[in-house]
């Protein structure tokens, strides 16, 4: 067991060299207003994005005058057909978040009918790449459309401000970022895969796939209507301990000294609970508590494995509802359509559950082909090599993240 926590303390060394940041999807957004033929948009990227485009278009002096070539090359607005003109000079913003902004103008001779907005930024250079827009035309409300790879045109009307995109398009746009998410989103990834440590048992693997569902859909569906809104920091330093915790039980659960994990868990809890008072953290100290009064009472609820698995729906459950806040902040970032918000949203929650099945059942294929193999021996020196990792990752992101370490 030595050589074990070794390698844990070795793993979260490795892992603070990593982003805390467990979502990397490539992507980029921009806001368009529209009025009587002058069309304006705020471009906005990520530089760690810009810095793949030389591949594509050959190397600028700098990364503002390589965005700004992509840009112009394009990105292009027709109204009923026929192309406007791109102010040439484009000037680009650096911000404080290693980000930058580009502002394009656009000069068309019409002004009634259909404008249609083509995007081909970047898609080339990341095929899983998803740009957000939002589009304001004159007095109408706001209208949000996605642009992927597969999808890189938008029609408007000029005089409704809507999107001329059916709700079954809508739909399937979202259930495609919701399922992307999910795949990206190595936390929300972790945490199943420490659930399966536990039981790979189907009819409990439902039960708790289950409870995660109903958790999660309650708070992404109150979060992305902006019913609460929750401190996403905060939230994402949550999920982090939900990891921590999961994985942590599944390696002690066959120990018969439980008391040391509950002694040792809630130890580790008010450590940092105190710190967070003397140096700051974006978790409030009611929180902590109530992350140390729920882990000692947890810790002393579950005692075996099979106190585990009949508890962990209920964990899940639970768990479900901190994580479902995670998902909700692209929905966030992005805004749903007005007009067509449950569509979106439920789009939204059908991808996520589209990928966290195709998750579960790749990981219980996994382990049945272990099963069949020689491998077989070393299952309990495989499970405890997992459940350390999953250990060393929760810790890294929970501590990192409550601590604003990067």
């Amino acid at each position: 067991m030595n050589k074990l926590k070794l390698f844990f303390v070795f793993l979260v060394l490795i892992f603070s060299f990593l982003d805390l940041k467990a979502h990397q999807i490539s992507q980029s957004f921009s806001n368009w207003t529209v009025e009587n033929g002058n069309i304006m948009a705020v471009f906005s990227v990520a530089s760690r994005q810009v810095t793949l485009l030389p591949v594509l278009d050959g190397y600028s002096n700098n990364l503002s005058e390589q965005l700004s070539s992509h840009l112009k090359k394009n990105i292009r607005v027709f109204i009923n057909e026929k192309s406007c003109d791109l102010d040439p000079d484009i000037p680009i913003k650096v911000t404080d978040d290693n980000s930058l902004k580009s502002l394009l103008k656009f000069n068309c001779s019409e002004t009634k009918g259909i404008m249609r907005i083509e995007n081909n930024s970047f898609f080339s250079a990341s095929a899983g790449h998803i740009h957000f827009a939002r589009i304001r035309i004159g007095s109408n409300d706001w209208q949000e459309t996605i642009f992927t790879s597969t999808q890189r045109e938008a029609n408007f009307s000029l005089s409704s401000g809507k999107n001329q995109r059916s709700s079954l398009q809508i739909f399937f746009d979202y259930i495609k970022l919701g399922f992307e998410h999910i795949l990206s989103g190595y936390d929300h990834l972790a945490f199943l895969m420490a659930l399966l440590l536990i039981t790979v048992r189907i009819k409990k693997v439902l039960l708790i796939v289950t409870g995660f569902t109903v958790g999660h859909s309650i708070t992404l569906a109150l979060a992305a209507l902006g019913l609460i809104q929750p401190s996403t920091i905060a939230i994402e330093a949550l999920i982090g301990f939900t990891i921590l915790l999961v994985a942590s039980e599944s390696l002690i659960l066959d120990d018969k000294n439980q008391n040391s994990f509950t002694i040792g868990s809630v130890g580790f809890l008010s450590i940092l609970f105190i710190l967070s008072i003397l140096f700051s953290g974006v978790i409030s100290p009611l929180t902590w508590l109530g992350l140390i009064i729920f882990t000692y009472s947890y810790s002393m609820l579950v005692r075996t494995r099979n106190d585990a698995e009949y508890y962990n729906p209920g964990l899940t459950l639970v768990f479900g509802l901190i994580h479902g806040f995670g998902f909700a902040s692209v929905l966030l970032d992005l805004g749903l359509p007005k007009d067509k918000t449950v569509t979106a949203l439920l789009g939204f929650n059908l991808g996520v559950e589209l990928g966290q099945i195709l998750v579960v059942i790749l990981a219980i294929v996994i382990l049945y082909m272990l099963r069949k193999s020689s491998l077989i021996k070393y299952k309990d020196y495989l499970f405890n090599i997992t459940a350390i990792i999953l250990i060393a990752l929760g810790t890294f992101w929970f501590v990192g993240r409550a601590f604003g370490l990067q």
